[in-house]
C-alpha cells in the first residue's frame, strides 16, 4: 500500500473541522476560518479534496463516537479512500491520549497519515511521539478544568432556581430573571393531558385528545418525556443535580407519582392489535416474570416464556383468561376489603412520620435562626457559634424523611368503585377498557402450575 502511494502523484485529502463554543470563534477557530486555511493548504500541496468534515458545536472532551461527522471521516478511511487527514490544530482532533492511539491504530492499519496545518509534529521518533502525548495530555487537561468551572456554574444556577439554556418544558417560560414562570394557558393543557392519561392509562389516546381539544400535536415520544418531567412538580433533578424548589409546580407530586406507578404497569398492544386483559398485571408465581398472552381457538391464554422460550421456570401451564377474570369478579372487592384497613393504617403512619421529621427540622432551623441571632448581637463567640452550628447542621442532615410504602392505588376512588354493583359495568366494557379497569386497580396478580391465584396485590 506505502509503495503505491509513494508512486502515485495524487494524494486525496480529507479535510476536518471542529469548533466547541464561542470561545474558539473568539480566537480566529470558527468553522469558516479552519475551512477555509485546509482548503488552502491542501491546493497548495496539489492534493485532491475528498471530503469535508464539519462537527459543530462538538466538544473533543465527549466520546468521539458522539461526533458524527468524525466517525463518517473514519468510515471512509476504512474503505480506503483517504491518504491524509488535515486538520488546524492537534486539539481541534483530540482532548484525550487514550483516544489518539486508538484511531492510530485504524490509521496505520489502512496507511493513512494526519497532518496539521497549525503546528508541526513528528511521529517518526521518540521524542516527537512524547511531544504529541505531551500535547494531548495538556490539551485534555484545559478541558477537563474549563469542565470543572462549567460544573461549578451550573451547580450554582441550579441551586439559585436560575436556568442552564434558554429552553423548557411545554408550560413553562423564561422570565426576565432566568428563571421559569408558569405560562397559564399550556399549563392547563398539561394538567388536562396528566388527568386523561390517569383516568385512561393510554399515551395515543391522551395524544390524540389533546391534538383534538387544543390542536397541540405532540408525538408519543414526546408525551412519554413528558409525563416523566419531574419539573412538572417543581422539582430540578438531573446531571446529579437536584433542586426541591426550582420552579411552580404545575402538577401535585402525589399524581406525579401515581402516572410514573402507571406507566411501569402500561401494557403494549400486541402488533396482532389482539388486547390482553391482564398483560402487564399477571405474574408466574414460580419466577416472578410476567406472563405473556396468546390466543388459541375461542380463548385467550397467558403463559410463562421463561419456561416456554428458556427453559428456566417450572411453570409449563397456561392459564385461561376467562378464569382468572370470573376469580377477579367474584373476589376482588373481598381481597380489596381486607386489604383497605390496613392499607389505610399504613398511610397514617407514613403521614405522622413525615410530619414528626418536618416538626423536627423546623425545630432545628429555628434553632440555627437564634444562634446567628446570638453571634450577630455578640451574645456569643465565633467559637461557640461554629460549634452549635455544626451540630445544628449535622442533625439536620441525619434527618431524613421518611419512606412511604406506594399503595399502588387511590384507595378511596376504588373504594367507591369496588363496593357499587362494579360486575354489570364490567361485563359492558370493551376489551381496552377491561384492561385499563385492572391496571387502575391492581398491581400485580400471581398465578402457579395449578391455574390458581396465589396472590393479589393492589
Amino acid at each position: 500500500m506505502k509503495k503505491q502511494k509513494e508512486m502515485s502523484t495524487i494524494t486525496r485529502v480529507a479535510l476536518y473541522v471542529r469548533v466547541s463554543g464561542e470561545e474558539q470563534k473568539v480566537k480566529g477557530l470558527s468553522l469558516e476560518a479552519q475551512q477555509e486555511r485546509l482548503e488552502e493548504y491542501a491546493k497548495s500541496q496539489g492534493w485532491i479534496i475528498t471530503g469535508i468534515y464539519v462537527d459543530a458545536a462538538k466538544t473533543a472532551r465527549k466520546n468521539m463516537h458522539k461526533r458524527l461527522e468524525f466517525q463518517r471521516m473514519m468510515e471512509s478511511v476504512k474503505r480506503n479512500e483517504v491518504d491524509i487527514l488535515l486538520f488546524c490544530r492537534l486539539d481541534r482532533w483530540f482532548r484525550s491520549v487514550a483516544d489518539y492511539y486508538k484511531v492510530m491504530d485504524v490509521l496505520n492499519a489502512h496507511n493513512c497519515e494526519w497532518k496539521t496545518v497549525d503546528e508541526e509534529y513528528d511521529t517518526t521518533t521518540a521524542n516527537g511521539r512524547l511531544y504529541i502525548n505531551v500535547k494531548l495530555s495538556i490539551a485534555q487537561n484545559e478541558a477537563d478544568i474549563c469542565g470543572e468551572r462549567i460544573d461549578v456554574v451550573f451547580d450554582s444556577k441550579i441551586e439559585h432556581g436560575t436556568v442552564v439554556s434558554g429552553s423548557c418544558p411545554f408550560g413553562y417560560r423564561v422570565n426576565s430573571e432566568k428563571r421559569l414562570e408558569i405560562c397559564r394557558e399550556e399549563a392547563e393543557i398539561v394538567r388536562d393531558a396528566f388527568n386523561h392519561y390517569e383516568s385512561s392509562v393510554s399515551q395515543r389516546g391522551t395524544v390524540k385528545y389533546i391534538r383534538e381539544t387544543y390542536g397541540v400535536n405532540w408525538c408519543d415520544m414526546t408525551f412519554r418525556r413528558m409525563l416523566q418531567e419531574t419539573l412538572y412538580t417543581g422539582i430540578y433533578d438531573r446531571s446529579g443535580r437536584r433542586n426541591e424548589n426550582f420552579a411552580p409546580p404545575i402538577i401535585t407530586s402525589q399524581q406525579f407519582n401515581r402516572v410514573q406507578d402507571l406507566l411501569k404497569r402500561n401494557a403494549r398492544f400486541a402488533p396482532s392489535g389482539k388486547v390482553y386483559i391482564f398483560t402487564s398485571v399477571l405474574v408466574c408465581a414460580e419466577c416472578g416474570h410476567k406472563m405473556v398472552g396468546y390466543k388459541s381457538a375461542d380463548f385467550y391464554y397467558y403463559r410463562c416464556n421463561q419456561h416456554f422460550q428458556r427453559g428456566r421456570c417450572t411453570h409449563n401451564h397456561s392459564a385461561r383468561e376467562d378464569r382468572i377474570e370470573s376469580y377477579l369478579l367474584e373476589n376482588v372487592a373481598i381481597e380489596f376489603k381486607k386489604r383497605y384497613e390496613e392499607i389505610e393504617k399504613e398511610m397514617q403512619e407514613a403521614k405522622k412520620r413525615t410530619s414528626n421529621s418536618r416538626h423536627e427540622k423546623a425545630a432545628l432551623k429555628n434553632k440555627l435562626l437564634k444562634l446567628k441571632e446570638l453571634y450577630v448581637n455578640d451574645l456569643i463567640s465565633i467559637e461557640e457559634y461554629k460549634k452549635d452550628y455544626e451540630i445544628y447542621t449535622a442533625a439536620l442532615k441525619n434527618i431524613q424523611e421518611p419512606e412511604v410504602k406506594k399503595t399502588y392505588l387511590d384507595i378511596e376512588k376504588n373504594k367507591k368503585l369496588l363496593s357499587g354493583d362494579f360486575v354489570d359495568l364490567y361485563k359492558k366494557m370493551s376489551r381496552n377498557k377491561k384492561q385499563t379497569f385492572w391496571r387502575k386497580i391492581l398491581r400485580e396478580i400471581k398465578v402457579d402450575n395449578n391455574h390458581k391465584i396465589t396472590e393479589i396485590y393492589f
